[in-house]
């Protein structure tokens, strides 16, 4: 499989030229909107999204976010997700319809009125429902596989045995920390369900709002079988608004009541993760690793890092 290069290689430009111009003769506007690890992004004509993948590993979390867009896309309605139009396969690039819409931060979320911030709640929770009856577990883990993405991050279990447990820790004035978060984290999910098809990445960086409402969700290349505890698990870095609103409508819904600690234990297990990797490594101006520090500093009183 052809893959694309660096986007300032000329060869690049010249390719991108020509699946521009072949998808439509008229392109009076083109814009590179992000710049990520994975994939090239290109807006053109402020109606059409073309990605164009980096490596070959991003080619096979592409090659598997078009396959599940595929067979979801039309049954989530509580808001936008991608409309795949076109896939072309040498070189490999995909082409989605443009979703308006600006990312605000959990902070800007926060100021919004407390009816706005219940309203995302009432959306996410129903896009979680609608994705987790679109598709069977089954058929999510078949497309994964089919894809070759299973190998490419590390599932949570491991990751977080390895870096709490196997390895030794970067600094042990977090062990307690450690050690309380991690065995709670343990003992609930040992009671979950985790059986649901999900987007697994419903961080703010992947919420698209008009005003302050939600408008889409995108990039679904982490999507995975899981529990709707992990699924909510960025809703508490939104705010109580947000994630209480989610919770009680997600049980409206389904019957299913969500635990409001379960949901924080995982996000704050998962931040310490981060920040733990990024620590060994001395990656401390990482912006993962800032986020994560600025989150655990707030999330957990007396943090000592």
């Amino acid at each position: 499989m052809n893959i694309f290069p660096l986007i300032d290689d000329p060869a690049f430009m010249r390719q991108a030229e020509t699946a521009f111009r072949e998808f439509s003769k008229d392109v009076y506007e083109v814009t590179y909107i992000e710049h990520g690890a994975d994939n090239i992004v290109a807006l053109v004509n402020k109606e059409f999204v073309f990605r164009f993948p980096r490596n070959a590993d991003a080619a096979k979390r592409l090659t598997f976010e078009t396959a599940l867009l595929q067979k979801v896309g039309k049954s989530v309605h509580a808001v936008a997700v991608p409309t795949v139009v076109k896939v072309q396969m040498q070189p490999l690039y995909v082409v989605s319809q443009y979703i308006e819409g600006e990312h605000l931060s959990g902070a800007r979320i926060q100021s919004l009125s407390e009816e706005e911030q219940a309203m995302i709640g009432k959306k996410i929770a129903a896009f979680i429902a609608e994705l987790s009856q679109s598709i069977s577990s089954l058929e999510v883990q078949r497309l994964r596989t089919e894809a070759g993405v299973d190998g490419l991050r590390e599932g949570w279990d491991n990751y977080f045995q390895r870096l709490f447990v196997t390895e030794p820790l970067p600094n042990e004035t977090l062990r307690p920390i450690v050690e309380k978060y991690y065995l709670t984290w343990k003992d609930y999910i040992a009671h979950e369900q985790r059986t649901l098809a999900i987007h697994d990445d419903l961080h703010s960086s992947n919420l698209l709002f008009a005003g302050p409402q939600l408008n889409g969700v995108v990039d679904f290349s982490e999507a995975n079988v899981g529990s709707v505890e992990e699924e909510m698990r960025w809703l508490y870095a939104l705010g109580d608004t947000v994630l209480k609103a989610a919770i009680e409508h997600y049980r409206a819904l389904t019957g299913y009541a969500v635990d409001y600690d379960h949901v924080r234990t995982w996000v704050v297990v998962q931040q310490l993760a981060s920040f733990i990797k990024r620590l060994k490594t001395q990656e401390t101006q990482s912006p993962h690793f800032l986020r994560a520090q600025e989150n655990l500093r707030t999330w957990i009183p007396g943090f000592p890092l």
